[in-house]
């Protein structure tokens, strides 16, 4: 099923790439992305609750401040990483900056990695947070 989703999406990348020409292909494929479900996405915000028995947390996004909060369903092939070295449930607070790649799902997305930003993305992260009130 994955693979068959993997094909679909591919295809539909390829038919919007070869429209859309060279210009333009980075958002054309965001836009292809975040419309078919089954894809991976990405989503930059500040975790709001982790809920540590459920496996799983809220993040409310930056990039779309009327958006509410999101659970993310964390599952042991979640990775956890902060600079590229992973890390454990424990260095995962509220309010820490991250970047979240999930796949759209009825319910807690379905999480295949949270990457704790440090540096000026973390610093970047934080400062749209404030600007919008979270």
């Amino acid at each position: 099923m994955r693979t068959r989703v993997k094909v679909l999406g591919a295809v539909m990348l390829a038919a919007v790439l070869g429209g859309a020409g060279c210009a333009g292909t980075k958002k054309a494929a965001r836009d292809v992305e975040s419309a078919v479900p089954g894809l991976s996405q990405k989503q930059e915000g500040v975790v709001t609750d982790v809920d540590k028995d459920a496996h799983r947390i809220a993040v409310k996004s930056v990039s779309e401040p009327a958006a509410q909060e999101v659970w993310f369903a964390l599952t042991p092939d979640t990775k956890l990483e902060r600079d590229g070295q992973l890390v454990t449930w424990e260095e995962l607070d509220e309010g820490s900056p991250v970047r979240v790649s999930f796949e759209p799902a009825a319910g807690a997305e379905k999480t295949y990695k949270v990457e704790l930003l440090t540096g000026q993305k973390a610093e970047e992260v934080k400062q749209k947070a404030e600007l919008l009130g979270h």
